[in-house]
């Protein structure tokens, strides 16, 4: 039986083994810092603007 969430998980710091955090360009380490960037290897994208208009209901 395979695992579906094999390879979703979040990679480990190489400077201190720390799980690391998602980051909007790639994932940083919480506790040392460090951070691994890629959007490199992914070609950068835009990220969007955050929506600033009216909601669904009119708010």
């Amino acid at each position: 039986m395979s695992d579906p969430l094999a390879g979703t998980a979040h990679p480990k710091c190489s400077a201190c083994g720390v799980t690391m955090r998602d980051d909007p360009r790639g994932f940083r380490c919480p506790s040392c810092g460090r951070f691994d960037d890629l959007s490199a290897e992914m070609g950068a994208v835009e990220i969007p603007p955050d929506f600033d208009g009216p909601t669904i209901r009119g708010g």
